[in-house]
This record gives C-alpha cells, structure tokens and sequence, in this order.
C-alpha cells in the first residue's frame, strides 16, 4: 500500500470530512507541529464514489481488513491497490459517470478513526481556518480556493 507525500498532526488531527452529491469532497486535518506552515492541511477530491470516516481508532487499527494489507505501516495517505471496494462499487456508478474513469482508493488510518474514499484524483491544499471551515472552503463551488 503505497503513500502519498503528505503529513498531519498525528496525535490530535481534529479531521473533517465532506462529500456532497455532485462529487466534491475534501478531507481537512490540523499540520503537523514540526511543519513551518500550520495553515489546514486539505485533500480535496474530485468525483467521489465513496468516502466514510468509521472505527477503528489507532488502538484498534489491527481490527481493520486492510491491516495486514498495507495498513499496519501506514503513516499518513495510502493507495489500496486491486482495491476489493472499487471493484464492489463499479457496477453502483451513475450511468452519467464516465465509465472508463480509474478510481483510487485511499485510506487514512487517523487518531480517533479510518478515513477511506474512493475518488477519481486528490489534490493536497492548504487553507486558512479551522478543519471545518477549510473543508468547507474546498468544496465550495462559488469561492476561489486558496493554494
């Protein structure tokens, strides 16, 4: 299970998580202490499939299917690969949908709990504001999104 390049605060990530029904998502989490810019760190997604935020938290985590998969050495954002949650929700997919389009399916194993979407493609931002308001901010089709 490979990562993607980003960190956040691990101990307290305070994560909010949004998805609507035209496909915007986003999940914004506090940065890391050790980061010279503490602006929210925000990874907004494009054409979400699937996106939940469930147990278990980190006492647990090896409770959760992917565990010994990739999750156990996970730190940060990782790609599942031959993805069984892709394949289950390809059939689901809007008729509107381009069906040729190549979901990903990411997971993040947070303090509290388990963040897993399954999007077209992922963007990392950062914004001014607390986790809701960036989250907010990401998605929000009206507003310029600050870089």
């Amino acid at each position: 299970m490979p990562g993607v390049d980003i960190t956040w605060e691990p101990n307290a990530p305070d994560a909010t998580l949004i998805s609507d029904d035209l496909g915007r998502g986003a999940l914004a989490l506090k940065a890391h202490p050790s980061d010279s810019d503490q602006r929210t760190v925000v990874l907004r997604f494009d054409l979400v499939i699937y996106s939940v935020m469930t147990p278990p938290n980190d006492e647990g985590l090896n409770h959760h299917p992917l565990y010994d998969r990739g999750l156990k050495g996970l730190l940060w954002l990782g790609v599942v690969r031959d993805s069984r949650l892709v394949a289950r929700l390809r059939p689901s997919w809007s008729p509107v949908a381009d069906r040729h389009l190549q979901p990903m399916h990411f997971i993040a194993a947070l303090k509290e709990c388990v963040v897993e979407v399954v999007v077209a493609n992922v963007d990392v931002f950062r914004l001014d504001g607390n986790t809701r308001e960036a989250c907010l901010a990401a998605v929000n089709p009206d507003g310029p999104l600050q870089a």
